[in-house]
């Protein structure tokens, strides 16, 4: 069975951020799948608490991982900043500031980015249950600038924050891939603000 030292070990060989890349892995145990940096993590079987991943780096495969349910929700509350290989610190890579993007620039290759667009469409708030039992509310709304338009999930407080018609900046933000369509994601590192209300 895979343990946290050696996902982080995984990490540093391939030059990657090792916080995003739990976080990537944690993400896709939830939806099936995730995307991060050209680099896909896609859940191949569940049995009982085990999962089985497989990590591929533009179609080349990374690392194929077993790992269990326990360690994947230690993996999502633990601070990699206390967290030491032998020798060597776990988060190795500078964060590069993020670029301001318009939608047709954003693809698989995009790090973080900062994006101002339009919420064009909202659906109906839901509330949904982690495999963990615990609830949240989530709406996705379409927003779109003059290049073209892509999905961002929306999640508790920010279900109620956003409108049809606002004018959204989402800074720090990446991407996902949720049923093999790409979407803004807007993680803890991520701030959402509404640069101007409907009128």
């Amino acid at each position: 069975m895979v343990s946290v030292a050696y996902l982080v070990t995984v990490a540093q060989k391939y030059g990657l951020d090792a916080s995003r890349f739990l976080e990537c892995i944690h993400e896709a145990w939830l939806q099936g799948e995730s995307l991060f940096d050209g680099i896909l993590v896609k859940r191949r079987q569940m049995t009982g608490h085990d999962g089985i991943f497989l990590i591929t780096q533009s179609g080349r495969i990374m690392a194929q991982l077993k790992l269990r349910s326990n360690v994947l929700e230690y993996m999502r509350k633990m601070d990699l900043r206390d967290f030491r290989l032998k020798d060597r610190p776990a988060n190795m890579e500078t964060k590069a500031e993020p670029e301001n993007l318009m939608i047709k620039d954003l693809n698989s290759e995009a790090r973080r980015f900062n994006l101002e667009a339009k919420v064009t469409e909202k659906s109906a708030p839901r509330v949904v249950t982690s495999k963990w039992g615990k609830e949240f509310l989530f709406s996705t709304v379409t927003i779109k600038d003059r290049s073209g338009t892509i999905k961002l999930p929306l999640w508790n407080d920010q279900v109620h924050m956003v409108s049809v018609g606002d004018l959204l900046r989402v800074e720090n933000a990446r991407l996902k891939r949720f049923q093999g369509e790409l979407q803004v994601r807007a993680d803890k590192s991520t701030r959402l603000q509404v640069v101007e209300k409907k009128r």
